[in-house]
């Protein structure tokens, strides 16, 4: 019995892990239908579309990524490692154990994404 907490704990964290994943995806996916469904029909019923509409539809479109997304993106990932590794150390008094396997991980993502991103604003410049 002691053994199937864990387990559990563990199972449920990544299932709900992918629910919350399907839904904001499935929300981004209705969204996007939702606006052509509107655009045709504005396209249907009229032969030109106002400067207003087309404004309307240009700020809905999703802006491109740049490298300081990846930097913004790395350094909010080693700040979630980081209290990650100050939370391992309040409950244990140590690094190195724990929580500091967990915190590896976003961690390591982070620089990663903070390494693409600084290569990135170099090469534009």
């Amino acid at each position: 019995m002691e053994m199937a907490v864990p387990i559990v704990g563990s199972v449920g964290f990544f299932v709900t892990v992918i629910v919350v994943i399907a839904i904001v995806s499935t929300n981004g996916r209705r969204g996007n239908e939702e606006r052509q469904k509107t655009l045709r029909m504005a396209i249907e019923r009229s032969d030109n579309l106002s400067p207003e509409v087309m404004g309307a539809l240009q700020s809905m479109q999703k802006k491109p990524k740049t490298p300081m997304n990846d930097v913004r993106a790395g350094l909010i990932l080693i700040a979630i490692a980081a209290g990650f590794m100050a939370w391992n150390y309040i409950d244990h008094g140590q690094l190195g154990h724990g929580m500091s396997g967990i915190a590896a991980v976003p961690g390591a993502i982070g620089v990663a994404l903070l390494i693409l991103g600084i290569i990135g604003l170099n090469r534009k410049a």
